[in-house]
């Protein structure tokens, strides 16, 4: 504890015997206490705690006028709340009843008169330096205080940003939504026009060459025509305005389904599927339309993605309350960037997503949640991916 402090405290004494000032004050002053005040009236006693503003109150019970207790009575009402103010009440009164009186009514420490010297000078240092703790604690406290005020306040203005912000990207997010679903309305009329004249060509062009830039027209015409109808979908489905009409679907009767629709490009990479099916497999509960929609993104990204004359494996089975569908390859897999964030949603496309839309997973993801299931993706130990649709029992 730094003396010097201790010494500088604020000392009121008030007895009504000068004597018995002087002797306190002679006494405090020869152990170094220099900021010292007192008075024999104890009416005093409040306004000269107003204007001294005491560290500690040297205070006798017996006076005319005003008794110790009294004044410690009209002391409360100027002692802030939680403020440490030491009273040492000095009396001749040794009474066990005054001694609980005084202490209850404020006072922190009680001596008899005649007081031993050194007892009075350790009362007063130890009631001191517990003055001063309980300044720095409170001093602490106010600091701690207007600390979480400030951080409270940054908070609530974070969060009223933050909600801004939120606000916002949903004002941006409709207006993209319905701005793409604007788009693959308006690209539909135009494309049916193109698909049909290519169709009408076809038939009149004899020039090889010339048939060759057609078949380049009619690809292009008809992946927009298929990112039209995905972004169309995907729009539907984020703004939860497409209906999902549930029925009892057999899973590997739409996989055979969509094998068969995309046979030529697998024949042509000599691509052998094996099929592994559990016998007890039960019909799932969901959107036909939908589900087959999820089949052929997956089975085309295997194609395209196998390398030739290789095998792709599906596997439908039962697996606690969950129909189980594996879809894996002997391809490269998926990239780092792609397993960090496999369904961002017309992200830049790359293995395993189609790389004109970067919109497959995608999709399925949201098929997958609007029927309250999953999709996960993951690469193999050893070479390809596998990625798996897990179709909940009960919806």
């Amino acid at each position: 504890m730094n003396e010097s402090i201790l010494k500088n405290a604020k000392i009121l004494i008030v007895d009504d015997k000068e004597s018995n000032i002087d002797i306190l004050g002679g006494l405090l002053e020869e152990s170094g206490y220099t900021n010292l005040e007192s008075t024999t009236d104890p009416r005093q006693v409040v306004s000269l705690f107003r204007s001294f503003e005491p560290d500690l109150i040297l205070l006798d019970l017996m006076m005319p006028h005003l008794s110790g207790f009294e004044v410690m009575d009209l002391l409360k009402d100027e002692i802030p709340p939680n403020t440490y103010l030491p009273i040492l009440v000095l009396t001749a009164d040794i009474t066990i009843e005054s001694k609980i009186q005084a202490l209850s009514g404020g006072a922190k420490d009680f001596l008899s008169k005649p007081f031993d010297i050194y007892e009075v000078r350790l009362r007063i240092k130890n009631l001191l330096e517990s003055r001063y703790l309980n300044q720095q604690l409170e001093n602490q406290n106010k600091i701690l205080d207007e600390k979480v005020k400030e951080r409270t306040l940054d908070l609530m203005t974070a969060n009223n940003d933050l909600d801004k912000a939120n606000k916002e990207l949903a004002v941006l997010d409709k207006a993209k939504n319905d701005f793409l679903s604007l788009i693959s309305h308006e690209i539909k009329t135009p494309l049916n026009g193109i698909l049909g004249f290519t169709d009408i060509l076809k038939d009149r062009i004899q020039s090889p060459e010339l048939l060759e830039f057609l078949h380049y027209l009619e690809m292009s015409a008809r992946r927009l025509e298929e990112f039209s109808n995905k972004a169309l979908l995907i729009t539907e489905l984020i703004a939860e305005k497409r209906e999902i009409v549930i029925n009892n679907i057999s899973p590997d009767a739409l996989i055979d389904k969509t094998i068969i629709l995309f046979q030529k490009k697998i024949k042509a990479k000599g691509i052998t599927f094996l099929f592994q099916k559990d016998q007890a497999i039960e019909k799932i509960k969901a959107d036909s339309e939908l589900i087959q929609i999820c089949f052929e993104q997956l089975i085309d990204n295997l194609v395209n993605y196998s390398p030739y004359n290789e095998k792709i494996v599906i596997k439908i089975f039962a697996e606690e309350q969950s129909t189980i569908c594996e879809f894996i390859d002997n391809g490269s897999g998926f990239t780092d960037k792609i397993l960090d964030n496999p369904f961002i949603i017309f992200g830049i496309g790359d293995k395993h997503i189609d790389r004109n839309t970067g919109t497959n997973l995608a999709l399925i993801k949201l098929i997958m949640d609007a029927h309250k299931g999953k999709i996960e993706v993951r690469n193999n130990l050893t070479k390809g991916a596998t990625v798996t649709l897990i179709f909940n029992k009960q919806r």
